[in-house]
């Protein structure tokens, strides 16, 4: 009877089931299964993997109801789909409407994830979380998280989390009323962490930014930035990508200031009744690229400011802070096979007024500027190449065609009501035009220029080891001015020039492996001698108003203010003096190529140049007190893994003195790097005796540090002729920027600070969170080249 009973049983009601089974559409599997086909249920016990319209559930413990449309899960419960992970106690879910309840679980997005000790699911991707917990910190025990009375949360979207808490680890470290966080890895928008600042001029600064995810092209920062002394500001960054080689982005930003309004220099320059007023201060910084579809490339830069102190004040804003002006660019440019093309603006902002509202009438704009060239190439099959270059500028400004000028003693400066070279200084001083050109005194600032210049070469090699290289050039420049009595001018000469060249190599390396590390060790020395046979030009001060073996002697000798009142009357540009009318040229290049195999693929790279060079002026060799000899120039660039250098000297034998400015880092794998930077500048003036003491002396140590737990990067400028500056302070600027990274690398705590000898200090401090998972390297040294000026 026991037999026939048991039999009964399992033959009836309840049947034993395979391991393995579809219910309904359900594809089961357990280590044990018992369906009861009359109450259409299913148990489940061990190893329990369920899949249903792309869910894979697993559980210790599992109940089917099939009418109801069910599911009982109990111990280690993890439901899975393509977006999101469920993990909880115990679940109860409605798998038709994939709705249901989550007992002491979380759900996990990407790497965002929030828990609670009950969470109901409302729909496919949206929750009710009670006592929750969010945090994006997956990749490591979470370090920081926002917990919440509850969440009402949209997967891949936001969380919406009342009575909110950061807390850092365990500790509550700051309360929000309301706050929305993203529940998504994908870029969004949404708050971004605040940032405190603190200065002397600003003083405790609070600033909170806002993401804007416009499109898939484009996004935006929107900040609101509130300074305690200076006043609310508004700040926005919009930036947009048009293909995979086309991008942009604007800066803006508005204020006004109250420290500005009663700052001595503004004032200084405004009406009684002005002064202490706020004005609007603001700047736009816009910077463009595009690769266009005829091949073509479009580029813009624009970067303005409503006064001319705005750069000093916010240098991480606008960038150019101790440029002598604001450029403002648009072009157009095409390289064809042989021919190049270019179409370009610009636009200049003279930063050099004391007066921070100074109009902008003096400065000289190139509106526009064309430019063609045909590259270098055979006339015919013959051995002969010539190239062309064609130039057509016009020079414009809003104020006068020229500027009147007086010599005041022994400086020439622009006339001016206050009879003095420093009347910019002086309030109240302004300029004076007499509205009569003076040739011999004034200087012209506007007009178009059209240059021309063919040239020819025919490259002669003897054996292996020798290049002669002649070429012969014809240049004609006229100009056009906006000045009645002298509207045109012209230029012309012809220039010949043989440069000789040769070569000596040595390879090092193992010759017996051919994909070894090798080393190519490369001699030039080369010898250039060019002449101008013929030279004519319009008798004008324009071109110099001395002869015209004066100087600019070398192409190398750089252009500074000094050439407007020395007689080598460059009024444009380096395109308006000639030089190298009867020069030769010394030069010796080192050259160290590396070559290395980077997955069975050869690689190339240089890791070492040394170029030495002077020049010898033969129009000076037989004139009294002239310096034939010009300064010997050395260029070092060194470019190792481990060591790198990038250093220019310059030589001035008849005044014993050299310029440098030379920069020697080393580095390694792990981001520690040690620096030193040095800058000496002397005045150079030929036939004169250098001002030892009026030199410009800079040495500038930095370092930085990387770890697990911390990032440390420092500079500091020592000004090594203090004692001649006007404040004698031995310390010029000095830049510190401290990252703390706690355990998992999820988030780090920014503070920076920065502060110039005798101007004002910032400190900054702010929180950088991980959303994506995926931790940020170090800060790169040159980050520190921001701070400090």
């Amino acid at each position: 009877m026991f037999i026939l009973g048991l039999f009964i049983v399992f033959s009836g009601a309840l049947a034993l089931a395979q391991p393995t089974a579809k219910i309904h559409d359900i594809l089961v599997n357990a280590d044990s299964m018992y369906r009861d086909t009359v109450n259409e249920t299913a148990e489940l016990e061990g190893n329990i993997q369920i899949v249903y319209q792309g869910q894979h559930i697993k559980a210790d413990k599992a109940r089917i109801s099939l009418r109801s449309r069910q599911l009982e899960l109990f111990g280690n419960v993890e439901i899975m789909d393509s977006k999101n992970t469920v993990v909880g106690d115990r679940v109860y879910l409605d798998y038709e409407s994939n709705t249901g309840i989550i007992y002491d679980g979380y759900v996990q997005s990407g790497s965002v994830l929030f828990s609670g000790s009950i969470l109901q699911k409302t729909a496919d991707n949206e929750y009710l979380v009670s006592s929750a917990d969010y945090t994006a910190c997956t990749n490591c025990p979470a370090t920081w998280s926002f917990s919440g009375e509850n969440i009402r949360a949209e997967m891949g979207g936001y969380a919406y989390i009342k009575n909110a808490w950061l807390k850092i680890g365990y500790v509550p470290i700051f309360w929000f009323p309301y706050l929305i966080v993203p529940l998504k890895s994908d870029r969004q928008s949404g708050l971004l962490t605040p940032t405190y600042e603190i200065s002397e001029e600003g003083g405790n600064t609070v600033s909170l930014p806002f993401f804007w995810a416009i499109s898939p092209s484009s996004d935006a920062t929107i900040e609101v930035k509130n300074y305690e002394f200076r006043g609310l500001k508004a700040m926005a960054e919009y930036r947009y990508v048009l293909d995979e080689n086309s991008k942009g982005s604007l800066n803006i930003a508005s204020l006004y200031d109250s420290v500005f309004a009663t700052s001595q220099r503004l004032n200084s320059y405004r009406p009684l009744e002005d002064q202490n007023k706020t004005i609007d201060r603001w700047f736009a910084r816009y910077e463009h690229y595009q690769q266009m579809p005829d091949g073509g490339v479009h580029r813009a830069q624009i970067n303005l400011a409503s006064d001319l102190q705005y750069a000093k004040d916010f240098p991480l804003e606008t960038l150019n802070h101790g440029d002598s002006a604001m450029d403002n660019r648009v072009s157009y440019t095409k390289n064809g096979e042989t021919s190049h093309v270019s179409i370009d603006s610009s636009y200049y902002v003279n930063m050099l007024h004391a007066d921070p509202l100074a109009g902008n009438d003096d400065a000289v704009h190139r509106l526009p500027e064309l430019h063609y060239s045909e590259v270098m190439q055979n006339i015919g099959r013959t051995d002969l190449l010539y190239n062309i270059d064609l130039s057509l500028v016009n020079f414009a400004r809003s104020g006068n065609a020229y500027d009147d000028m007086t010599t005041y003693g022994t400086t020439s400066a622009p006339t001016n009501s206050c009879g003095t070279p420093n009347w910019e200084d002086l309030p109240g001083c302004y300029r004076v035009n007499d509205g009569v050109y003076n040739r011999d005194e004034d200087l012209i600032r506007t007009g178009q220029r059209l240059d021309f210049q063919p040239s020819f070469y025919y490259p002669i090699r003897f054996g292996d080891g020798l290049d002669i290289i002649p070429r012969l050039a014809y240049r004609e420049t006229h100009y056009n001015f906006d000045i009645e009595d002298q509207p045109y001018l012209a230029r012309r000469y012809v220039r010949t020039e043989v440069t000789g060249r040769t070569q000596f190599s040595r390879v090092f390396g193992d010759p017996s492996n051919p994909q070894s590390t090798r080393y190519k060790h490369e001699i030039v020395p080369e010898i250039t001698y060019t002449r101008l046979p013929w030279y004519f030009q319009d008798d004008h001060p324009f071109f110099g108003k001395n002869s015209s073996t004066d100087s600019p002697y070398s192409s190398r000798d750089s252009i500074t203010d000094l050439d407007i009142a020395n007689g080598s009357g460059v009024q444009f540009d380096y395109n308006d003096r000639v030089y190298d009318r009867n020069l030769v040229t010394f030069a010796l290049t080192n050259k160290i190529t590396q070559k290395y195999w980077r997955g069975g693929t050869p690689q190339y790279r240089q890791i070492g140049y040394l170029k030495l060079a002077q020049s010898y002026d033969a129009t000076q060799s037989d004139q009294v007190g002239r310096e034939p000899w010009s300064d010997v120039s050395a260029t070092l660039d060194v470019r190792m893994d481990s060591f790198q250098t990038y250093s220019i000297f310059n030589y001035f034998p008849y005044q014993n003195v050299t310029n440098a400015s030379s920069r020697v880092r080393v580095l390694n794998n792990s981001g520690h790097f040690a620096q030193l930077a040095v800058s000496r500048q002397y005045k150079i003036i030929p036939g004169q005796e250098v001002d030892v003491s009026n030199r410009v002396e800079d040495y500038t140590a930095s370092a930085g540090f990387v770890s697990n737990y911390i990032n440390f990067m420092g500079k500091i400028v020592y000004d090594a002729n203090w004692t001649e500056s006007r404040t004698q302070d031995k310390i010029k600027s000095w830049a510190t920027i401290v990252q703390l990274k706690p355990p998992g690398d999820c988030w780090t705590i920014n503070a920076m600070y920065d502060q110039i000898t005798g101007g004002d200090y910032n400190f900054r401090f702010s929180f950088e969170f991980t959303f994506d998972g995926v931790p940020k390297p170090p800060l790169p040294p040159e980050t520190l080249d921001t701070y400090g000026f």
